[in-house]
């Protein structure tokens, strides 16, 4: 393996340790694996260190976040560095990869390969950006021998005005004259119209479908840059997402499968074991005569433990709701009919004349329904809303789904956790179903769903 200096910046020593004894596995020498702590060591090492390559942890003994990553790229102008992350500061990491961290990796997904992988394409990355800002000779030859698709377009209107041989792949093309002129937005349909400037950075990563000219579906990510020295011109990078999206639902499947193994395991206990064990309880208080002066409080215990079981019975069918084995469209009108009962919500269900159990036949309709019993269940425990009203409509090629409640609200735009939402993306992410959230304080919410027929 040829040499490459490895900077490794990180205060915990057994974690760099790690790391040093995993690069070595990989064929790295040990001489150029360089680990200190602080920003001041830094300084001094630059003195008698160049590293080819910075693994950076943000939060170090004299320095943490976004400074940390300043402090250094100051320092080491020319290294590529990759942020070392914990799952709390992931969103911290994307940010600092958009100001220009070449990648990041999460401390408790590293392995070998993944690491050797980002050093690799990190120092590839760097070299590309190097080497594109030396001269328009060198530009070229890197930009149509990059090993990532690459386009030129014209930044107001999309067009392709060059493309690399890895695109010309990645598209299905037989030559690049069958991409040059084209519109790339041709490739990447969407139901909504997207203005010329929404392809910029995208901090959040977003994956996108890509149609190729053959018709095969790739899941990407799409980076557009603008030229600074070439007018109404940009760069676009597409990552080729396709396989790893595929491991993700392969792994999301299984998940998904155990979980709701246990939920059903968890269910039927509830039922058969302490539900079960409530009502005969209930049975045996209905033939105690109560003494004289305990008649209320025996009237208490009844009232309590019926409350019980109604609670049991609830939370039995949320974990395994038996009327979705009948399809989506009678789970909906079951949960609608049960809300009802209780009295204190109306919750009103509109469906579309046109809609059956058939018209769900190619949806996930499982994750669905879960995902909307997630949103009313949010809005029940919530919201304060004595009224939800749910449409069903099909709109073109989708469903759409809207949950409408008169509740309290909050302030949208400063809620990005909580509520159920982390589970609800997770779900939408992995079976490509969209929605919105908007909502005020005082003017209740509004959920809308999009599902492809």
């Amino acid at each position: 393996m040829e040499e490459v200096k490895i900077l490794i910046i990180e205060d915990d020593a057994s974690f760099a340790s790690l790391l040093q004894n995993q690069l070595s596995m990989l064929g790295y020498s040990p001489y150029d694996l360089v680990h200190i702590d602080n920003l001041a060591e830094a300084q001094e090492i630059k003195l008698e260190f160049d590293p080819d390559v910075i693994l950076l942890d943000l939060n170090i003994r004299d320095s943490s976040g976004i400074e940390t990553y300043e402090k250094i790229n100051s320092v080491f102008k020319e290294a590529p560095i990759v942020v070392l992350s914990g799952m709390d500061d992931r969103n911290l990491a994307l940010r600092i990869v958009a100001k220009g961290a070449q990648d990041y990796l999460l401390k408790n997904e590293i392995n070998g390969g993944a690491l050797d992988k980002t050093i690799k394409y990190g120092m590839l990355r760097k070299t590309f950006q190097v080497k594109l800002s030396e001269s328009e000779r060198k530009y070229k030859d890197l930009f149509y021998n990059s090993p990532q698709p690459m386009l030129q377009l014209v930044d107001s209107t999309k067009e392709i005005s060059y493309c690399n041989q890895a695109a010309i792949k990645l598209f299905d093309a037989d030559n690049a004259s069958d991409l040059i002129g084209v519109n790339l937005m041709r490739f990447l349909p969407s139901d909504r119209s997207l203005t010329p400037n929404e392809l910029m950075v995208d901090s959040t990563n977003e994956l996108q479908v890509l149609h190729s000219l053959k018709g095969n579906v790739r899941m990407v990510q799409v980076t557009l840059n603008p030229l600074q020295e070439e007018k109404d011109a940009a760069i676009c990078l597409i990552v080729d997402k396709t396989e790893e999206q595929a491991f993700e639902q392969k792994k999301y499947d299984i998940i998904a499968q155990a979980e709701e193994g246990e939920k059903k395991k968890i269910a039927r206990e509830l039922h058969d074991g302490i539900g079960q064990q409530l009502v005969l309880l209930n049975l045996l208080l209905q033939n105690i005569e109560a003494k004289e002066g305990e008649q209320a409080s025996l009237d208490n215990i009844r009232q309590l433990l019926q409350s019980s079981i109604q609670e049991l019975r609830e939370l039995a069918y949320n974990l395994l709701p038996p009327a979705l084995d009948k399809g989506f469209v009678n789970a909906l009108e079951r949960f609608s009919h049960r809300i009802n009962s209780l009295g204190s919500v109306v919750l009103n269900l509109n469906l579309s004349t046109a809609l059956t159990e058939d018209s769900f036949i190619n949806v996930d309709s499982f994750n669905l329904y879960r995902i909307v019993q997630e949103v009313l269940n949010n809005a029940l425990k919530h919201s304060k809303a004595t009224r939800i009203d749910i449409y069903v409509e099909v709109q073109n090629e989708h469903f759409v789904i809207r949950i409408i409640d008169n509740g309290v609200g909050f302030d949208a735009e400063a809620v990005s956790e909580g509520l159920g939402l982390p589970n609800i993306k997770y779900r939408m992410k992995m079976t490509g179903i969209r929605g919105e959230l908007s909502s005020e304080p005082g003017k209740g919410v509004e959920v809308v769903l999009k599902v492809a027929r």
